[in-house]
């Protein structure tokens, strides 16, 4: 009776152990891309912004490229595929290939860069989440910027507010600041999860002068 027992629990166990295996099993292939894109860029844009107010970057040497010390949420393209970083150019590099792994910023979800140097492989110690087009099927051609930005990168000063990058960051003064919303619209290439016939996609808009993120069509928080 005894030995009628034990068995018994242990089918229950192994069963129970089968559930769980199955609900994580359906919880990965049933990921929200769009959800976790949208959400994962909008905290990155908001971490950038966060650093700006708490580390101020401000270079008042007259440098013409002063404004590269602004930490700033950057997209670097690697052919069609595409990821992005998080970092202050504190050496004046160069644009988004002047931020290197040192001055990328630490993703607070695992500790890691957000850096990556190719778009389609990491080190050990760059956070997967950004490779848009690898990890969420974003592909250059699917990311479209209007309004107050005119490129992919947008900065902040030390007081929270946007800039928009030019070509050279030759303006000593603050004429970079955004004068208009930033919209920057991101497409899924043939993923259709809503199965609406249209690729998913999402606009995350930048407000000028605040900085505020937030993903249209949800709750501005």
């Amino acid at each position: 009776m005894k030995k009628s027992a034990f068995t018994l629990i242990e089918v229950v166990f192994v069963i129970i152990v089968l559930a769980i295996l199955a609900s994580v099993a359906m919880d990965s292939t049933t990921r929200d891309l769009k959800q976790e894109a949208s959400e994962t860029i909008l905290s990155h844009i908001r971490l950038a912004q966060q650093l700006a107010l708490n580390d101020n970057k401000h270079r008042s040497d007259n440098n013409p490229m002063w404004q590269r010390a602004y930490w700033q949420f950057a997209i670097r393209k690697c052919s069609d595929n595409i990821a992005y970083r998080v970092g202050s150019d504190i050496s004046l590099g160069g644009g988004i290939n002047g931020i290197s792994k040192e001055e990328a910023a630490i993703n607070p979800i695992d500790g890691k860069y957000i850096f990556s140097n190719d778009c389609l492989n990491l080190a050990n110690d760059e956070t997967p989440s950004v490779l848009l087009t690898k990890r969420f099927g974003i592909k250059d051609s699917g990311v479209i910027v209007s309004g107050g930005c005119d490129r992919r990168e947008i900065l902040f000063d030390y007081l929270g507010r946007p800039h928009y990058r030019n070509t050279t960051y030759n303006t000593p003064d603050f004429s970079n600041i955004m004068k208009q919303d930033c919209n920057m619209t991101f497409i899924l290439d043939k993923i259709d999860q809503d199965n609406n016939g249209v690729d998913d996609n999402f606009t995350i808009t930048i407000e000028a002068e605040t900085g505020h993120a937030f993903i249209v069509g949800e709750p501005n928080l």
